[in-house]
C-alpha cells in the first residue's frame, strides 16, 4: 500500500515538472527591426489603369517597388532597412525623424477582396493605398481626411 503512494505521489511530482517545462506561450509578438514581419511578405499589387500595376515585393530582408529596391538589410543611410512597429502598423524605415523621409505606414487590413486580406499602406495627405495579393483590374485605393482608419 505504501508503495502505491510513494509511486503515485511520483507520477504526480513528475507530471507537473514536464507539464511545468513544456508551457507554450501561443502570444507571438514582433520583436525584429531589422526583417520584415511575415504577415507583410509577398508580392501585392495595385492597379493604375492601362492595363499597368504598381507592385511591392516584400521579403524578408528587402522591399521592392516597382523592381527598384527601396530597403535592404545590406544597406546603410536611407536605403537601410529598418522597421518600427506600432500596434498593428509598421513603418518600413522607421529610424527617420519625420514621416516625410518614409513611404508611409503599412498594415494588413481586416478588409477583404476575393477573400483575401489587402495590404494598406497611409502616406500623408489623406491618401489610403490598397493592395491586393493578384492582379485585379480595379484600383481599391482611397482618399479620406481622416487617421482613424489606420490599421483597420
Amino acid at each position: 500500500m505504501k508503495i502505491k503512494s510513494v509511486l503515485s505521489m511520483g507520477l504526480v511530482c513528475a507530471g507537473l515538472t514536464v507539464g511545468g517545462f513544456t508551457y507554450i506561450n501561443a502570444n507571438a509578438k514582433y520583436v525584429g527591426h531589422n526583417s520584415t514581419p511575415t504577415e507583410l511578405r509577398g508580392t501585392w499589387y495595385r492597379y493604375e489603369g492601362h492595363n499597368k500595376w504598381d507592385t511591392y515585393k516584400i521579403t524578408k530582408k528587402s522591399v521592392k517597388y516597382n523592381g527598384h529596391l527601396l530597403y535592404s538589410t545590406g544597406k546603410g543611410g536611407s536605403k537601410k532597412l529598418f522597421i518600427k512597429h506600432s500596434g498593428d502598423t509598421y513603418m518600413l524605415n522607421g529610424h527617420f525623424k519625420y514621416d516625410y523621409q518614409t513611404t508611409g505606414t503599412y498594415w494588413l487590413s481586416h478588409q477583404k477582396v476575393n477573400g483575401h486580406r489587402v495590404l494598406k499602406n497611409y502616406h500623408l495627405m489623406g491618401q489610403y493605398n490598397v493592395f491586393t495579393k493578384n492582379k485585379l483590374k480595379h484600383n481599391y485605393s482611397y482618399h479620406k481626411d481622416s487617421l482613424k482608419d489606420i490599421g483597420r
